[in-house]
Order: structure tokens, then C-alpha cells, then sequence
């Protein structure tokens, strides 16, 4: 579908891609977004939210926000996700976005580091917000306790609990969960609960701290310092391990940063990408 005046466009690439896209930048900026119970086509209330939140640099760039592809197999990997992306982005065909800045956010960020290193010719620039070379535990924890909700198809529960996770405040996240189980009973689709095990099981999964020294792509690594996926400590034990990467870590802040600090973090993203 598209917006009036076609600036705004959404839909499924390959058939299997739900993306939003934006801006009238002549450089591509690819945005891999973080997790999601539902992988649907964005609706125009989240298509809108996405313009919004991402204006900043839609004047330099033309962006696409492309989620994970529908129906993966059990098993999934960060890596097999990359190749997903890679393929979106035109690797082997010529006909695809890349090569494009590449920024992602969380479970995005993950699957981000491995397009970069399997795929360097389709990254122009990485910028990794949220998200590490591998889970803190408490995350792991977190992620564990999601695959457990699933399981037992507690989805007022899930639902709750992932709204909470992007947000930062004790209060906010109150509301937040509050706010997802209230809204969030019904089940997901069979494709998507399916989706969701495995893309969970592939974050628990991913390690790629032996490999980021061979990362050659440009790096910016943003994160909240009280983040419990990727903790300060996690972002600079990432940012120390690939070569040339600049680091900006916000204090009193978590893995809700994207929306606490969205301004700070889109400005450091620009300053980046216009040097």
C-alpha cells in the first residue's frame, strides 16, 4: 500500500519482507528493526510512527525499515537471517537496494553484524543501536522467560513483557505492560508464533565477539548503560573488538534508548554518516 502522495510506501518484499519506506535521500539507510510477536505488514498507525520516529534522516536518505522475512525454519540462525537480508539488498541479482547504510536495533543489530561480515560489498556504513556481540544474562533470562510465555501461549503475558522491554523507567514499564496485556490476548497467527521461537532462539544463539575483528565496514555502536540485554560493559567489549568503531554510551539509560534519547541518537547516527 502507499500513503497519499506516495512519500510514504509499505508492503512485503520477496513476498516474505514486511517494510515501511520513506524519504527522499538519494543514499539508501536499510533500518533492521528489533523483536516483534506479530511480523505483519505495518498498519498505517505504525507506518506513521515510523516516519515520525525516523524523520531526522529521511532528508539525507531514503529509508527502509524491512523486518524479518515470514516463515523461518526451526533452527534459524542470526547468520541464516543475515543471508535473508543479503538477499533483500540485492546480493547475487544486482537488483536490490544495496550497497546501504545499515542500522540495527536490537534482535536487528544482531542479525546486522553478520550482514556486514558475510556481505561487506552491500554495507556502506553499520550502525548498531541496542545490541551487542552476544546477551548479558539478564537477557538471557529475559528471552528464556519469553520462550517459556510462548510455550505456555501466555500472549497477555508475552505481549506485555516485550512492550515493557523497549521502554525505560520502573513506572513506564508498568504501563507499558499493562498497557500490551490489556490490548494484546489474541494469539498469533501459527506462521508467526513459529517465527518467534525461532528468531528467539537464534538471539540466544548468537555470538559474534571472535569475529568482529575482521569487521572492514565503518561502525557506530549506540547503547543505554542500564540496558540488561547489552549492558555498558557488553557495548564496549563489542566496540573494543571491532577495529575503527566509534562507541557512544548513554548513562541512566537502557535498551529503551531508541525512544528515551530517540534525538541524541539520531544525531549521532547523522554525524556519523555524514563524515
Amino acid at each position: 500500500m502507499a500513503d497519499s502522495g506516495a512519500t510514504v510506501a509499505s508492503g512485503l518484499l520477496r513476498d516474505r519482507h514486511p517494510y515501511v519506506r520513506f524519504g527522499s535521500g538519494s543514499r539508501a539507510l536499510v533500518v533492521l528493526p528489533g523483536m516483534a510477536l506479530d511480523n505483519d505488514v505495518p498498519g498505517r498507525l505504525t507506518t506513521w510512527a515510523y516516519a515520525r520516529g525516523f524523520h531526522a534522516l529521511a532528508a539525507e536518505h531514503t529509508v527502509h525499515i524491512i523486518g524479518r522475512g515470514q516463515g523461518l525454519k526451526p533452527g534459524t540462525s542470526t547468520s541464516d537471517l543475515a543471508n535473508d537480508y543479503a538477499a533483500v539488498l540485492g546480493d547475487g541479482d544486482g537488483d536490490g537496494l544495496g550497497p546501504a547504510v545499515i542500522m540495527g536495533l536490537s534482535t536487528g543489530g544482531l542479525i546486522a553484524q553478520h550482514l556486514a561480515l558475510d556481505h561487506p560489498h552491500l554495507v556502506d556504513r553499520l550502525v548498531l543501536v541496542v545490541t551487542g556481540a552476544r546477551l548479558a544474562p539478564p537477557g538471557q533470562e529475559i528471552c528464556r522467560h519469553w520462550q517459556a510465555l510462548a510455550a505456555a501461549r501466555r500472549w497477555r503475558s508475552l505481549r506485555g513483557d516485550l512492550a515493557a522491554a523497549a521502554i525505560d523507567g520502573a513506572a513506564a514499564q508498568r504501563l507499558a505492560r499493562l498497557a500490551g496485556a490489556l490490548a494484546g490476548g489474541r494469539a498469533p497467527s501459527a506462521v508467526h508464533e513459529a517465527d518467534f521461537a525461532a528468531t528467539v532462539g537464534a538471539v540466544l544463539a548468537h555470538d559474534t565477539l571472535d569475529r568482529l575483528g575482521s569487521l572492514t565496514t565503518p561502525t557506530l555502536l549506540i547503547g543505554g548503560a542500564q540496558d540488561p540485554f547489552f549492558p555498558a560493559a557488553g557495548l564496549r567489549e563489542t566496540a573494543a573488538a571491532i577495529p575503527g568503531a566509534t562507541l557512544h554510551v548513554h548513562d541512566h539509560t537502557g535498551h529503551g534508548l531508541p525512544k528515551s534519547r530517540a534525538r541524541g541518537m539520531l544525531a549521532e547516527t547523522l554525524e556519523f554518516l555524514r563524515r
